[in-house]
């Protein structure tokens, strides 16, 4: 479970509950804590060396974002997405993303491109043996650069919790071979698009690409069902 290392990120600058948010979302993000555990707002406190209320307002806050619910009789827990659900935040990140790509592109430098082409090498020259946060970072690091090249900072954050609700079912696709080799492919195009400035075209790959992740996973859901 949770390391006790919370005090070697206490600072004058960020509330102790922030750093007790961020800890515990990356517990779930990571796997650690598993949909369906359950959160015992003391114990936490205890393994933190932390009082229970900014534990409590963490909880609030992650509940807020979707990755806690309280259930009756069973208390704070985490939360996991069923199908439907799986679906539909991939249906809204088509829309958001493309809208992403429409304005990233008119803002779009050369010096972007090239930043945009080395991670994009970087991910080609990659060992398929390397873990799966290696890639999942790198690909995470080319539509940082999309994002910021929007310059829309309310799509940034939708977008962002959106794809952080999802970390650990992006874990399962990018663990299989051909599913990395195609996502990289696909980035590729759409960075193709992007540089000949084919609004339409790249809208359209970006689409491709989401609904791609979105039936891989379903498939694996599946199997694991």
């Amino acid at each position: 479970m949770m390391e006790q290392t919370i005090h070697d990120k206490i600072s004058d600058i960020k509330p102790i509950r922030d750093i007790i948010f961020e800890h515990l979302r990356q517990e779930f993000l990571s796997g650690t804590v598993k949909p369906g555990d359950r959160l015992i707002e003391r114990d936490i406190a205890a393994k933190l060396n932390v009082s229970r209320t900014p534990v409590r307002e963490a909880l609030r806050k992650l509940e807020s974002e979707g990755f806690v619910e309280y259930l009756p009789r069973k208390g704070m827990i985490v939360r996991g997405f069923n199908l439907s659900e799986i679906k539909e935040i991939y249906d809204i990140r088509k829309e958001l993303e493309c809208l992403a790509v429409r304005n990233a592109i008119q803002n779009m430098t050369e010096q972007d491109i090239q930043t945009m082409q080395g991670i994009l090498r970087q991910l080609e020259d990659q060992d398929y043996c390397d873990p799966v946060e290696n890639m999942s970072a790198r690909l995470n690091n080319f539509d940082e650069c999309i994002l910021n090249l929007a310059q829309m900072p309310l799509v940034k954050s939708f977008i962002g919790i959106l794809r952080d609700s999802l970390t650990r079912y992006k874990k399962i696709n990018l663990s299989h071979a051909p599913r990395r080799k195609t996502a990289i492919e696909e980035h590729k195009a759409i960075l193709r698009a992007m540089i000949a400035k084919d609004v339409a075209l790249a809208e359209k790959l970006t689409v491709e690409h989401i609904e791609n992740a979105r039936k891989e996973l379903l498939r694996h859901c599946t199997l694991m069902s």
